[in-house]
C-alpha cells in the first residue's frame, strides 16, 4: 500500500469515486499499468498480483471484489515513500454514471471491474434544499471541504432516508458494500441547494457485503448551503 504524495492525491481528487470513499483505478508504476484500490484519495493498494479478471459477467465482478477484500484482510505492507510514485490514474469502475473520457490510449486493465453498477438509477434535479449524508472511515475525508462541508465533483453520499438504517460504522460498510477493513464511523452532512443534479441508485452486493442501501451520486461539485456546516459525528464502530 502506498501513502500517496500530494500530486497523486490531487489527481485522484479530480476523478470521480467508484463508490462512497473508494476508487478502483489503474495507474502507471515503473512503466506498467497496475490496478489499484484507492481509499480516501491517499492510500493505494496494489491489486496486480491477485488475479483480477476482465468482463461484465456479475459472477466475475463479484469474484474480483472478494479477491480485493481477501487482499485487504491479509498482510499489506505500507510503503511510505516510493519513487517513482503511481501516476497517470484512470478510473476503471463507476457504480453510477459513465467513466470519464480519456484522450490517452486504452489501458490494459480497463475491462476489469470489482463492483457491480447500481440498479434502479434515477436522475433528479432538486426542487428545494435537501440534506445528504456521507459515511467515511476517514477524518478528514478528502472529498469533503474541511471548512465548508462542500463536496468535490464525483462524490457519493446517501439520502436522509438511509440514516435510521446506519447506526454504526460497520453497518455502513455492509449497507453500502464498501471495500473497508475499518468501520465507516465518521458521519458527514451536506445541505445540497435547489437545482443540484443528483443520481440515485441501489447498492448491489460487492466485496463480500450485502449492499441494499440507497446511494446518491453528485457528478458535479456541490456547495454546502448550510452555514456553518453540520459538525462531523463519530458513530459507534459496531
Amino acid at each position: 500500500m502506498w501513502n500517496l504524495d500530494q500530486t497523486a492525491i490531487k489527481d485522484l481528487a479530480g476523478l470521480p469515486e467508484t463508490g462512497m470513499g473508494f476508487q478502483f483505478v489503474e495507474a502507471v508504476i515503473w512503466g506498467t499499468s497496475t490496478p489499484l484500490l484507492v481509499l480516501n484519495s491517499d492510500r493505494a493498494i496494489d491489486l496486480s498480483e491477485i488475479g483480477l479478471l476482465p468482463g461484465d459477467d456479475p459472477a466475475v465482478i463479484l469474484r474480483n471484489g472478494l479477491r480485493v477484500i481477501e487482499t485487504l484482510k491479509g498482510d499489506v505492507v505500507t510503503t511510505m515513500i516510493a519513487a517513482p510514485a503511481p501516476h497517470s490514474f484512470r478510473l476503471l469502475n463507476a457504480r453510477i454514471g459513465s467513466l470519464p473520457a480519456t484522450t490517452t490510449s486504452p489501458i490494459a486493465g480497463a475491462g476489469v471491474r470489482a463492483a457491480l453498477p447500481s440498479s434502479l438509477v434515477k436522475h433528479d434535479t432538486l426542487g428545494a434544499n435537501r440534506t445528504f449524508h456521507r459515511f467515511s472511515a476517514f477524518k478528514p475525508d478528502r472529498r469533503v471541504d474541511p471548512v465548508t462541508g462542500s463536496f468535490l465533483a464525483g462524490t457519493y453520499a446517501a439520502p436522509e432516508s438511509e440514516v435510521p438504517f446506519v447506526p454504526t460504522g460497520f453497518v455502513a460498510v455492509g449497507r453500502f458494500a464498501l471495500p473497508n477493513t475499518l468501520p465507516a464511523s465518521f458521519h458527514y452532512q451536506i445541505e445540497a441547494p435547489a437545482g443540484t443534479s443528483v443520481d440515485f441508485g441501489t447498492v448491489a452486493p460487492a466485496f463480500g457485503q450485502a449492499g441494499g442501501g440507497v446511494e446518491a451520486y453528485f457528478a458535479n461539485a456541490v456547495t454546502n448551503a448550510k452555514t456553518p456546516p453540520a459538525p462531523i459525528v463519530r458513530l459507534p464502530d459496531e
